[in-house]
């Protein structure tokens, strides 16, 4: 029977100020936090869990600045700073005494946890602790640690993508001589693919725990150590020539080289066997976080939903639904001006953002719905306003349809009312797969399908027919936003759009007891949306302002 993972977040208000932390947890027993290296997030645990949850209560935390964890409010966060965040964590899940695996990044950050808290930390099992000499330090945080910026044509997806692949083949990456050469593989695309999605996750904070990591000094607190120490490390992991530096151990800690990575996995399962911990306290509920949006996990019928939210403010809570290839992320900036004014709920449909795979061959509209449904019933909302904007217009449509106290209260942002003519296009040139290629060439063609879609209708006719003239808005961070997401999405993004596009919107909206439908003057979906409006008298169009954050509280005011 397949191991459950799940899902959490944990608000917390420590030594950065109110903060969340995304975790995962599977299994029961005694509790073992694993921390994962840079500039990855928990995801990379997800097999560890599978196996090691037989045994443990399996806790993997994103670091802060990692995956989905709020970054620590300081320039240059040291290693002893990820310690304490990761002491703050372990305090807000409850946990007692537990055991700590670390690998590489994880393993320094285990080290000085172990040390701060000598009688919590039952054992330490540190696979690859790092420990570079003076020059290798320089060198390395002279040159390994560039920042990540984009650019107007793609170029740092093309950095980004062979990057990832040099530091399969050198340690360090920006040093391709024969001394450097490690022994590995080179990932699949699919494997670097998600390495890749982290680093983008991660964005400007990606150097901030490594460059803490390269800093660190295991031999400066070693000697402070109380906890059972074992530190490991496989032929082909360029610390394992770090094992002979660590200098004279503490009683209870010693080196284990290990034949293999499983061998290397192995050695830390019996050393955190034989020094258990106390069991974990079931998952805390999560807090809200004031004054901004904040996360949370839903487990409803139809699986687990990511859902940001304010809940603050007055008025009937607006449920924001985003569209095919987006997130609860690119949504985010609607809701700028209403946060803490009046109350929003932003979920992640299945498949995109953090929520949990669509079905097979989906989701659909239907799907779409139903977690519009089932996150306004878990969340207790009882009357609300939907709102959706492209694709997500037509899903809080469906959910209206199935849910008829709602069809008075919909707002319909770009609604895409495509012609059978342009919907036979857009199947055939707009919904191309982004497969991971093994030289990264994907990723070019993504960042191009998001910069062109703001110079042309529809992005794929790119000639004088289809040029948008108006004054482009090519945000380089946006775009970048945009790209991560539509990744995250992959094939469930094209599904989305299908169901969009065979979708029988004109009577749908005939069938509406009340909506608001509105675009921007600049809005490649203007004339959709005004004929939209044309196809029953209950509908009002408005239009609305240029900056998108304005946009809701456009719609807001027209309903009060």
């Amino acid at each position: 029977m397949p191991t459950t993972i799940t899902r959490h977040f944990v608000t917390l208000d420590g030594r950065w100020g109110p903060r969340q932390v995304h975790y995962r947890r599977a299994g029961t027993g005694p509790a073992v936090l694993l921390l994962h290296q840079s500039p990855q997030s928990s995801r990379e645990m997800l097999d560890l869990m599978a196996r090691w949850a037989l045994h443990f209560t399996v806790i993997a935390p994103d670091s802060p600045g990692y995956g989905q964890s709020d970054p620590l409010v300081t320039p240059a966060p040291s290693i002893a700073d990820f310690a304490a965040a990761t002491g703050e964590f372990a305090d807000a899940i409850g946990l007692r005494r537990f055991g700590v695996y670390g690998h590489h990044t994880g393993a320094s950050v285990g080290l000085w946890l172990a040390v701060a808290h000598p009688g919590r930390v039952t054992a330490l099992a540190a696979n690859g602790l790092s420990c570079f000499d003076a020059a290798e330090r320089a060198n390395i945080l002279a040159h390994y640690l560039p920042p990540f910026t984009p650019s107007w044509d793609g170029a740092h997806l093309a950095w980004l993508w062979a990057r990832m692949r040099q530091q399969s083949v050198f340690f360090p990456w920006h040093e391709p001589h024969a001394a450097a050469r490690l022994a590995l593989d080179m990932p699949p695309p699919e494997r670097l693919q998600s390495a890749v999605i982290e680093f983008m996750r991660a964005g400007a904070h990606y150097a901030s725990a490594y460059r803490a990591a390269f800093e660190s000094q295991p031999p400066t607190v070693l000697p402070q150590l109380r906890a059972p120490l074992v530190v490991t490390a496989t032929p082909g992991d360029p610390l394992r020539v770090h094992l002979e530096r660590l200098g004279t151990l503490p009683p209870g800690a010693a080196t284990s080289p290990a034949t293999d990575a499983a061998d290397a996995l192995e050695r830390c399962l019996r050393h955190l066997l034989a020094h258990a911990g106390d069991a974990a306290p079931e998952p805390v509920a999560t807090r809200p976080v004031a004054g901004r949006l904040w996360s949370t996990m839903l487990r409803t019928a139809d699986g687990t939903r990511h859902v940001r939210l304010a809940l603050e403010g007055r008025g009937e809570p607006l449920v924001l639904v985003h569209g095919a290839g987006e997130s609860s992320a690119t949504a985010s900036p609607l809701v700028a001006q209403l946060v803490g004014r009046h109350p929003v709920v932003l979920p992640d449909l299945p498949g995109h953002g953090e929520s949990d795979p669509a079905p097979v061959g989906g989701p659909t509209l239907g799907d779409a719905a139903d977690t519009v449904l089932a996150t306004s019933a878990a969340l207790g909302l009882g009357r609300a306003i939907f709102a959706g904007q492209g694709s997500g217009a037509w899903a809080v449509l469906v959910a209206a349809q199935r849910h008829p106290p709602a069809r008075r209260r919909l707002a319909l942002i770009e609604p895409p009312l495509v012609e059978p003519q342009l919907a036979a296009r857009w199947r055939e040139h707009g919904l191309a797969a982004l497969t991971p290629q093994w030289h990264g060439g994907h990723l070019l063609a993504a960042w191009h399908q998001l910069r062109d879609g703001r110079l042309f209708f529809p992005w794929f006719e790119r000639n004088r027919a289809g040029a948008r003239r108006i004054e482009p808005d090519l945000d380089l961070h946006r775009l970048q936003l945009e790209l991560r997401e539509r990744l995250v999405a992959e094939g469930a993004w094209q599904n989305l759009w299908r169901a969009t596009l065979d979708f029988d919107a004109r009577q749908a909206l005939r069938e509406v007891d009340a909506a608001l439908v509105g675009a921007a003057a600049t809005s490649a979906w203007r004339e959709a949306t005004r004929a939209a409006a044309a196809l029953h008298p209950v509908l009002g169009c408005i239009e609305l302002p240029e900056e998108q954050a304005a946009w809701l509280p456009a719609l807001l005011r027209h309903w009060s």
